[in-house]
């Protein structure tokens, strides 16, 4: 404990005292805090990079004014990574060409990430057809200028149109007819000016945001209640389904037992995110352009409140706090990262939140978070599907335990691995393990994910 830091623990101090730095720290402004948090969450219908696809495809078949003849998807590796082996909503559908194509069907950009809600048998079966006749494809630049990308070009009736998306997943940069530019929806101020308040977000040291996050005024972040108690019902959907297997079978096996803390985070969790990777109609709020980011931080949070008897002020307090340490992480370490950022962020937040939600001091959080990191950094991504509702639900237990070891004085020591001799040193190490670190990994995953055998109707590398 860094000289003249309060050992309280924060859960039991007023708003006022936590928001009163008692070490050389600064204060943050409220309004820029929940204004990052209401950028960084939003609702979504399936696997954000299949949206984005849906969206691109979208808008230039409505500059094109048709369904083209002919569309062709180009998107980052780890775009493609992805997209390539997770459901569509509401069909049988697998990937970006699907996507693709149904947002070109569809051409209602103004949905944005909601574009595939209520897609239709019919439409399905169009979107079926244009594919398997070559009109659409889709593939990878290994050159992308951003691990966020994804441009549509589209050819019809004599014209061609495209539409890039760039760093968020519904943020248009370029727009075109005929290759002359459109009105573009995105500036490069407008993308300057978030990663501006990222970058103004990474300069805090990670104490000083969680006081901050803590002294927040609870009927501010009740936007952040709504979206856990939707993750929540996108969980018992998950439940009923028939198809599904790990969500079920993991509450039969708590059936008839008092089950931990951990273990109902982890069934809960694991219903929603094989939910949404099996493409069942689902709405869920993402998190840094995320769903399984979302349900990780929100869902864990709110089960953990429910089981702890946190009251609402403190429940929405912890929500923010998990939700801007999981947007801090991703800050550093990029928005799409060759290891699971899916689990490893937002299960960082949640460590620091049920720390606080069982009264623990800001040490006892960063002990938490430094756990989380040091376990699970070297956990591979090797794209959207079933596969990530284990990897999501173990971690988002393990965060869980790692908090209540961390309040008992167990915890990964500093300078253990990666983990550096601040929380501020392991975060950025987990950027460098990222990239450059994990450039080749990811070479690698992409080459199984194409190899012979591994049927996918989404194209090759360009």
């Amino acid at each position: 404990m860094k000289a003249g830091q309060s050992s309280a623990p924060i859960a039991a101090r007023t708003a006022a005292e936590v928001a009163t730095p008692d070490h050389d720290g600064e204060r943050v402004c409220d309004a820029f805090l929940i204004d990052l948090l209401q950028s960084e969450i939003g609702p979504a219908m399936g696997c954000t990079e299949l949206g984005a696809a849906a969206l691109a495809a979208a808008k230039a078949a409505e500059v094109l004014g048709t369904v083209p003849e002919s569309l062709t998807l180009t998107v980052s590796p780890n775009f493609y990574k992805n997209g390539v082996n997770v459901g569509i909503p509401g069909t049988v559908l697998k990937g970006l060409a699907y996507a693709g194509a149904l947002g070109a069907l569809i051409r209602r950009s103004d949905l944005g990430l909601n574009i595939l809600d209520g897609v239709t048998s019919h439409l399905a079966g169009e979107a079926k057809n244009l594919v398997d006749s070559g009109r659409v494809s889709a593939g990878f630049d290994p050159e992308a200028s951003d691990p966020v990308f994804v441009k549509a070009d589209a050819a019809g009736d004599g014209h061609a149109a495209s539409a890039t998306i760039r760093q968020r997943h519904s943020r248009f940069v370029d727009i075109r007819l005929d290759g002359v530019p459109q009105m573009v929806e995105a500036t490069a101020s407008d993308a300057d000016t978030e990663e501006d308040s990222l970058a103004r977000l990474a300069a805090v040291p990670v104490r000083d945001l969680i006081r901050n996050a803590l002294a927040l005024n609870a009927s501010s972040l009740r936007f952040l209640l709504d979206a856990a108690r939707i993750n929540r019902q996108a969980a018992l959907t998950g439940f009923d389904d028939k198809q599904s297997t790990l969500g079920p079978a993991l509450r039969s096996a708590a059936h008839g037992s008092h089950g931990t803390i951990a273990g109902n985070v982890q069934l809960m969790t694991a219903a929603a995110s094989e939910a949404r990777m099996r493409g069942l109609p689902v709405p869920v709020y993402s998190l840094s352009g995320s769903g399984n980011h979302g349900i990780t931080a929100l869902l864990s949070v709110l089960v953990v409140a429910e089981e702890l008897g946190a009251d609402e002020e403190q429940l929405c307090r912890a929500l923010a706090l998990a939700s801007l340490l999981a947007v801090y992480v991703k800050a550093q370490t990029g928005r799409l990262t060759s290891y699971c950022g899916c689990a490893i962020a937002p299960a960082t937040g949640v460590a620091a939140a049920t720390v606080y939600m069982k009264n623990g001091s800001v040490e006892a959080m960063v002990h938490a978070m430094q756990s989380v990191i040091g376990t699970f950094s070297g956990m591979l991504c090797d794209g959207a599907k079933l596969s990530c509702a284990y990897k999501v639900s173990t971690v988002a237990a393990m965060a869980v335990q790692f908090a209540e070891l961390a309040l008992s004085g167990a915890f990964v020591p500093n300078g253990d691995g990666i983990v550096g001799e601040e929380i501020e040193d392991t975060i950025r190490n987990l950027g460098v393990l990222n990239d450059p670190g994990m450039k080749e990994t990811d070479r690698v995953v992409l080459s199984l994910l194409r190899a012979p055998g591994r049927a996918h109707t989404n194209g090759a590398g360009l």
